[in-house]
């Protein structure tokens, strides 16, 4: 699973949760909250993460195709802006150790 897969996982996982199952440990739900305000802030008004969005109010989980969107969409934003990959990258290196492995 690349880096990009795994912080689309822990973002789906945290904006689709909210609410429905126990409140992560503060130190890992801040870094949740960095990982969604540094993608956000990246993609604004990306329709792959308004879609994200959009699903995570009314489902349990993103579509295979939402899902596949976002991925793209870091992917090129990352490739893109170098910056912006190593922010991401560097908070995916944080978030590992204590987030579990989501399913591909």
């Amino acid at each position: 699973m690349t880096m990009v897969e795994l912080a689309v996982g822990w973002l789906a996982s945290h904006l689709f949760d909210r609410g429905q199952a126990q409140e992560a440990e503060p130190a890992i739900e801040e870094q949740l909250r960095g990982l969604a305000g540094l993608v956000r802030a990246k993609l604004e008004d990306d329709p792959a993460l308004v879609t994200l969005e959009r699903e995570s109010a009314a489902s349990p989980t993103p579509t295979v195709g939402t899902r596949r969107r976002i991925v793209q969409a870091l992917e090129d934003a990352a490739w893109t802006d170098p910056l912006f990959g190593e922010a991401l990258a560097a908070t995916v290196q944080r978030l590992r150790p204590v987030m579990p492995r989501v399913a591909d």
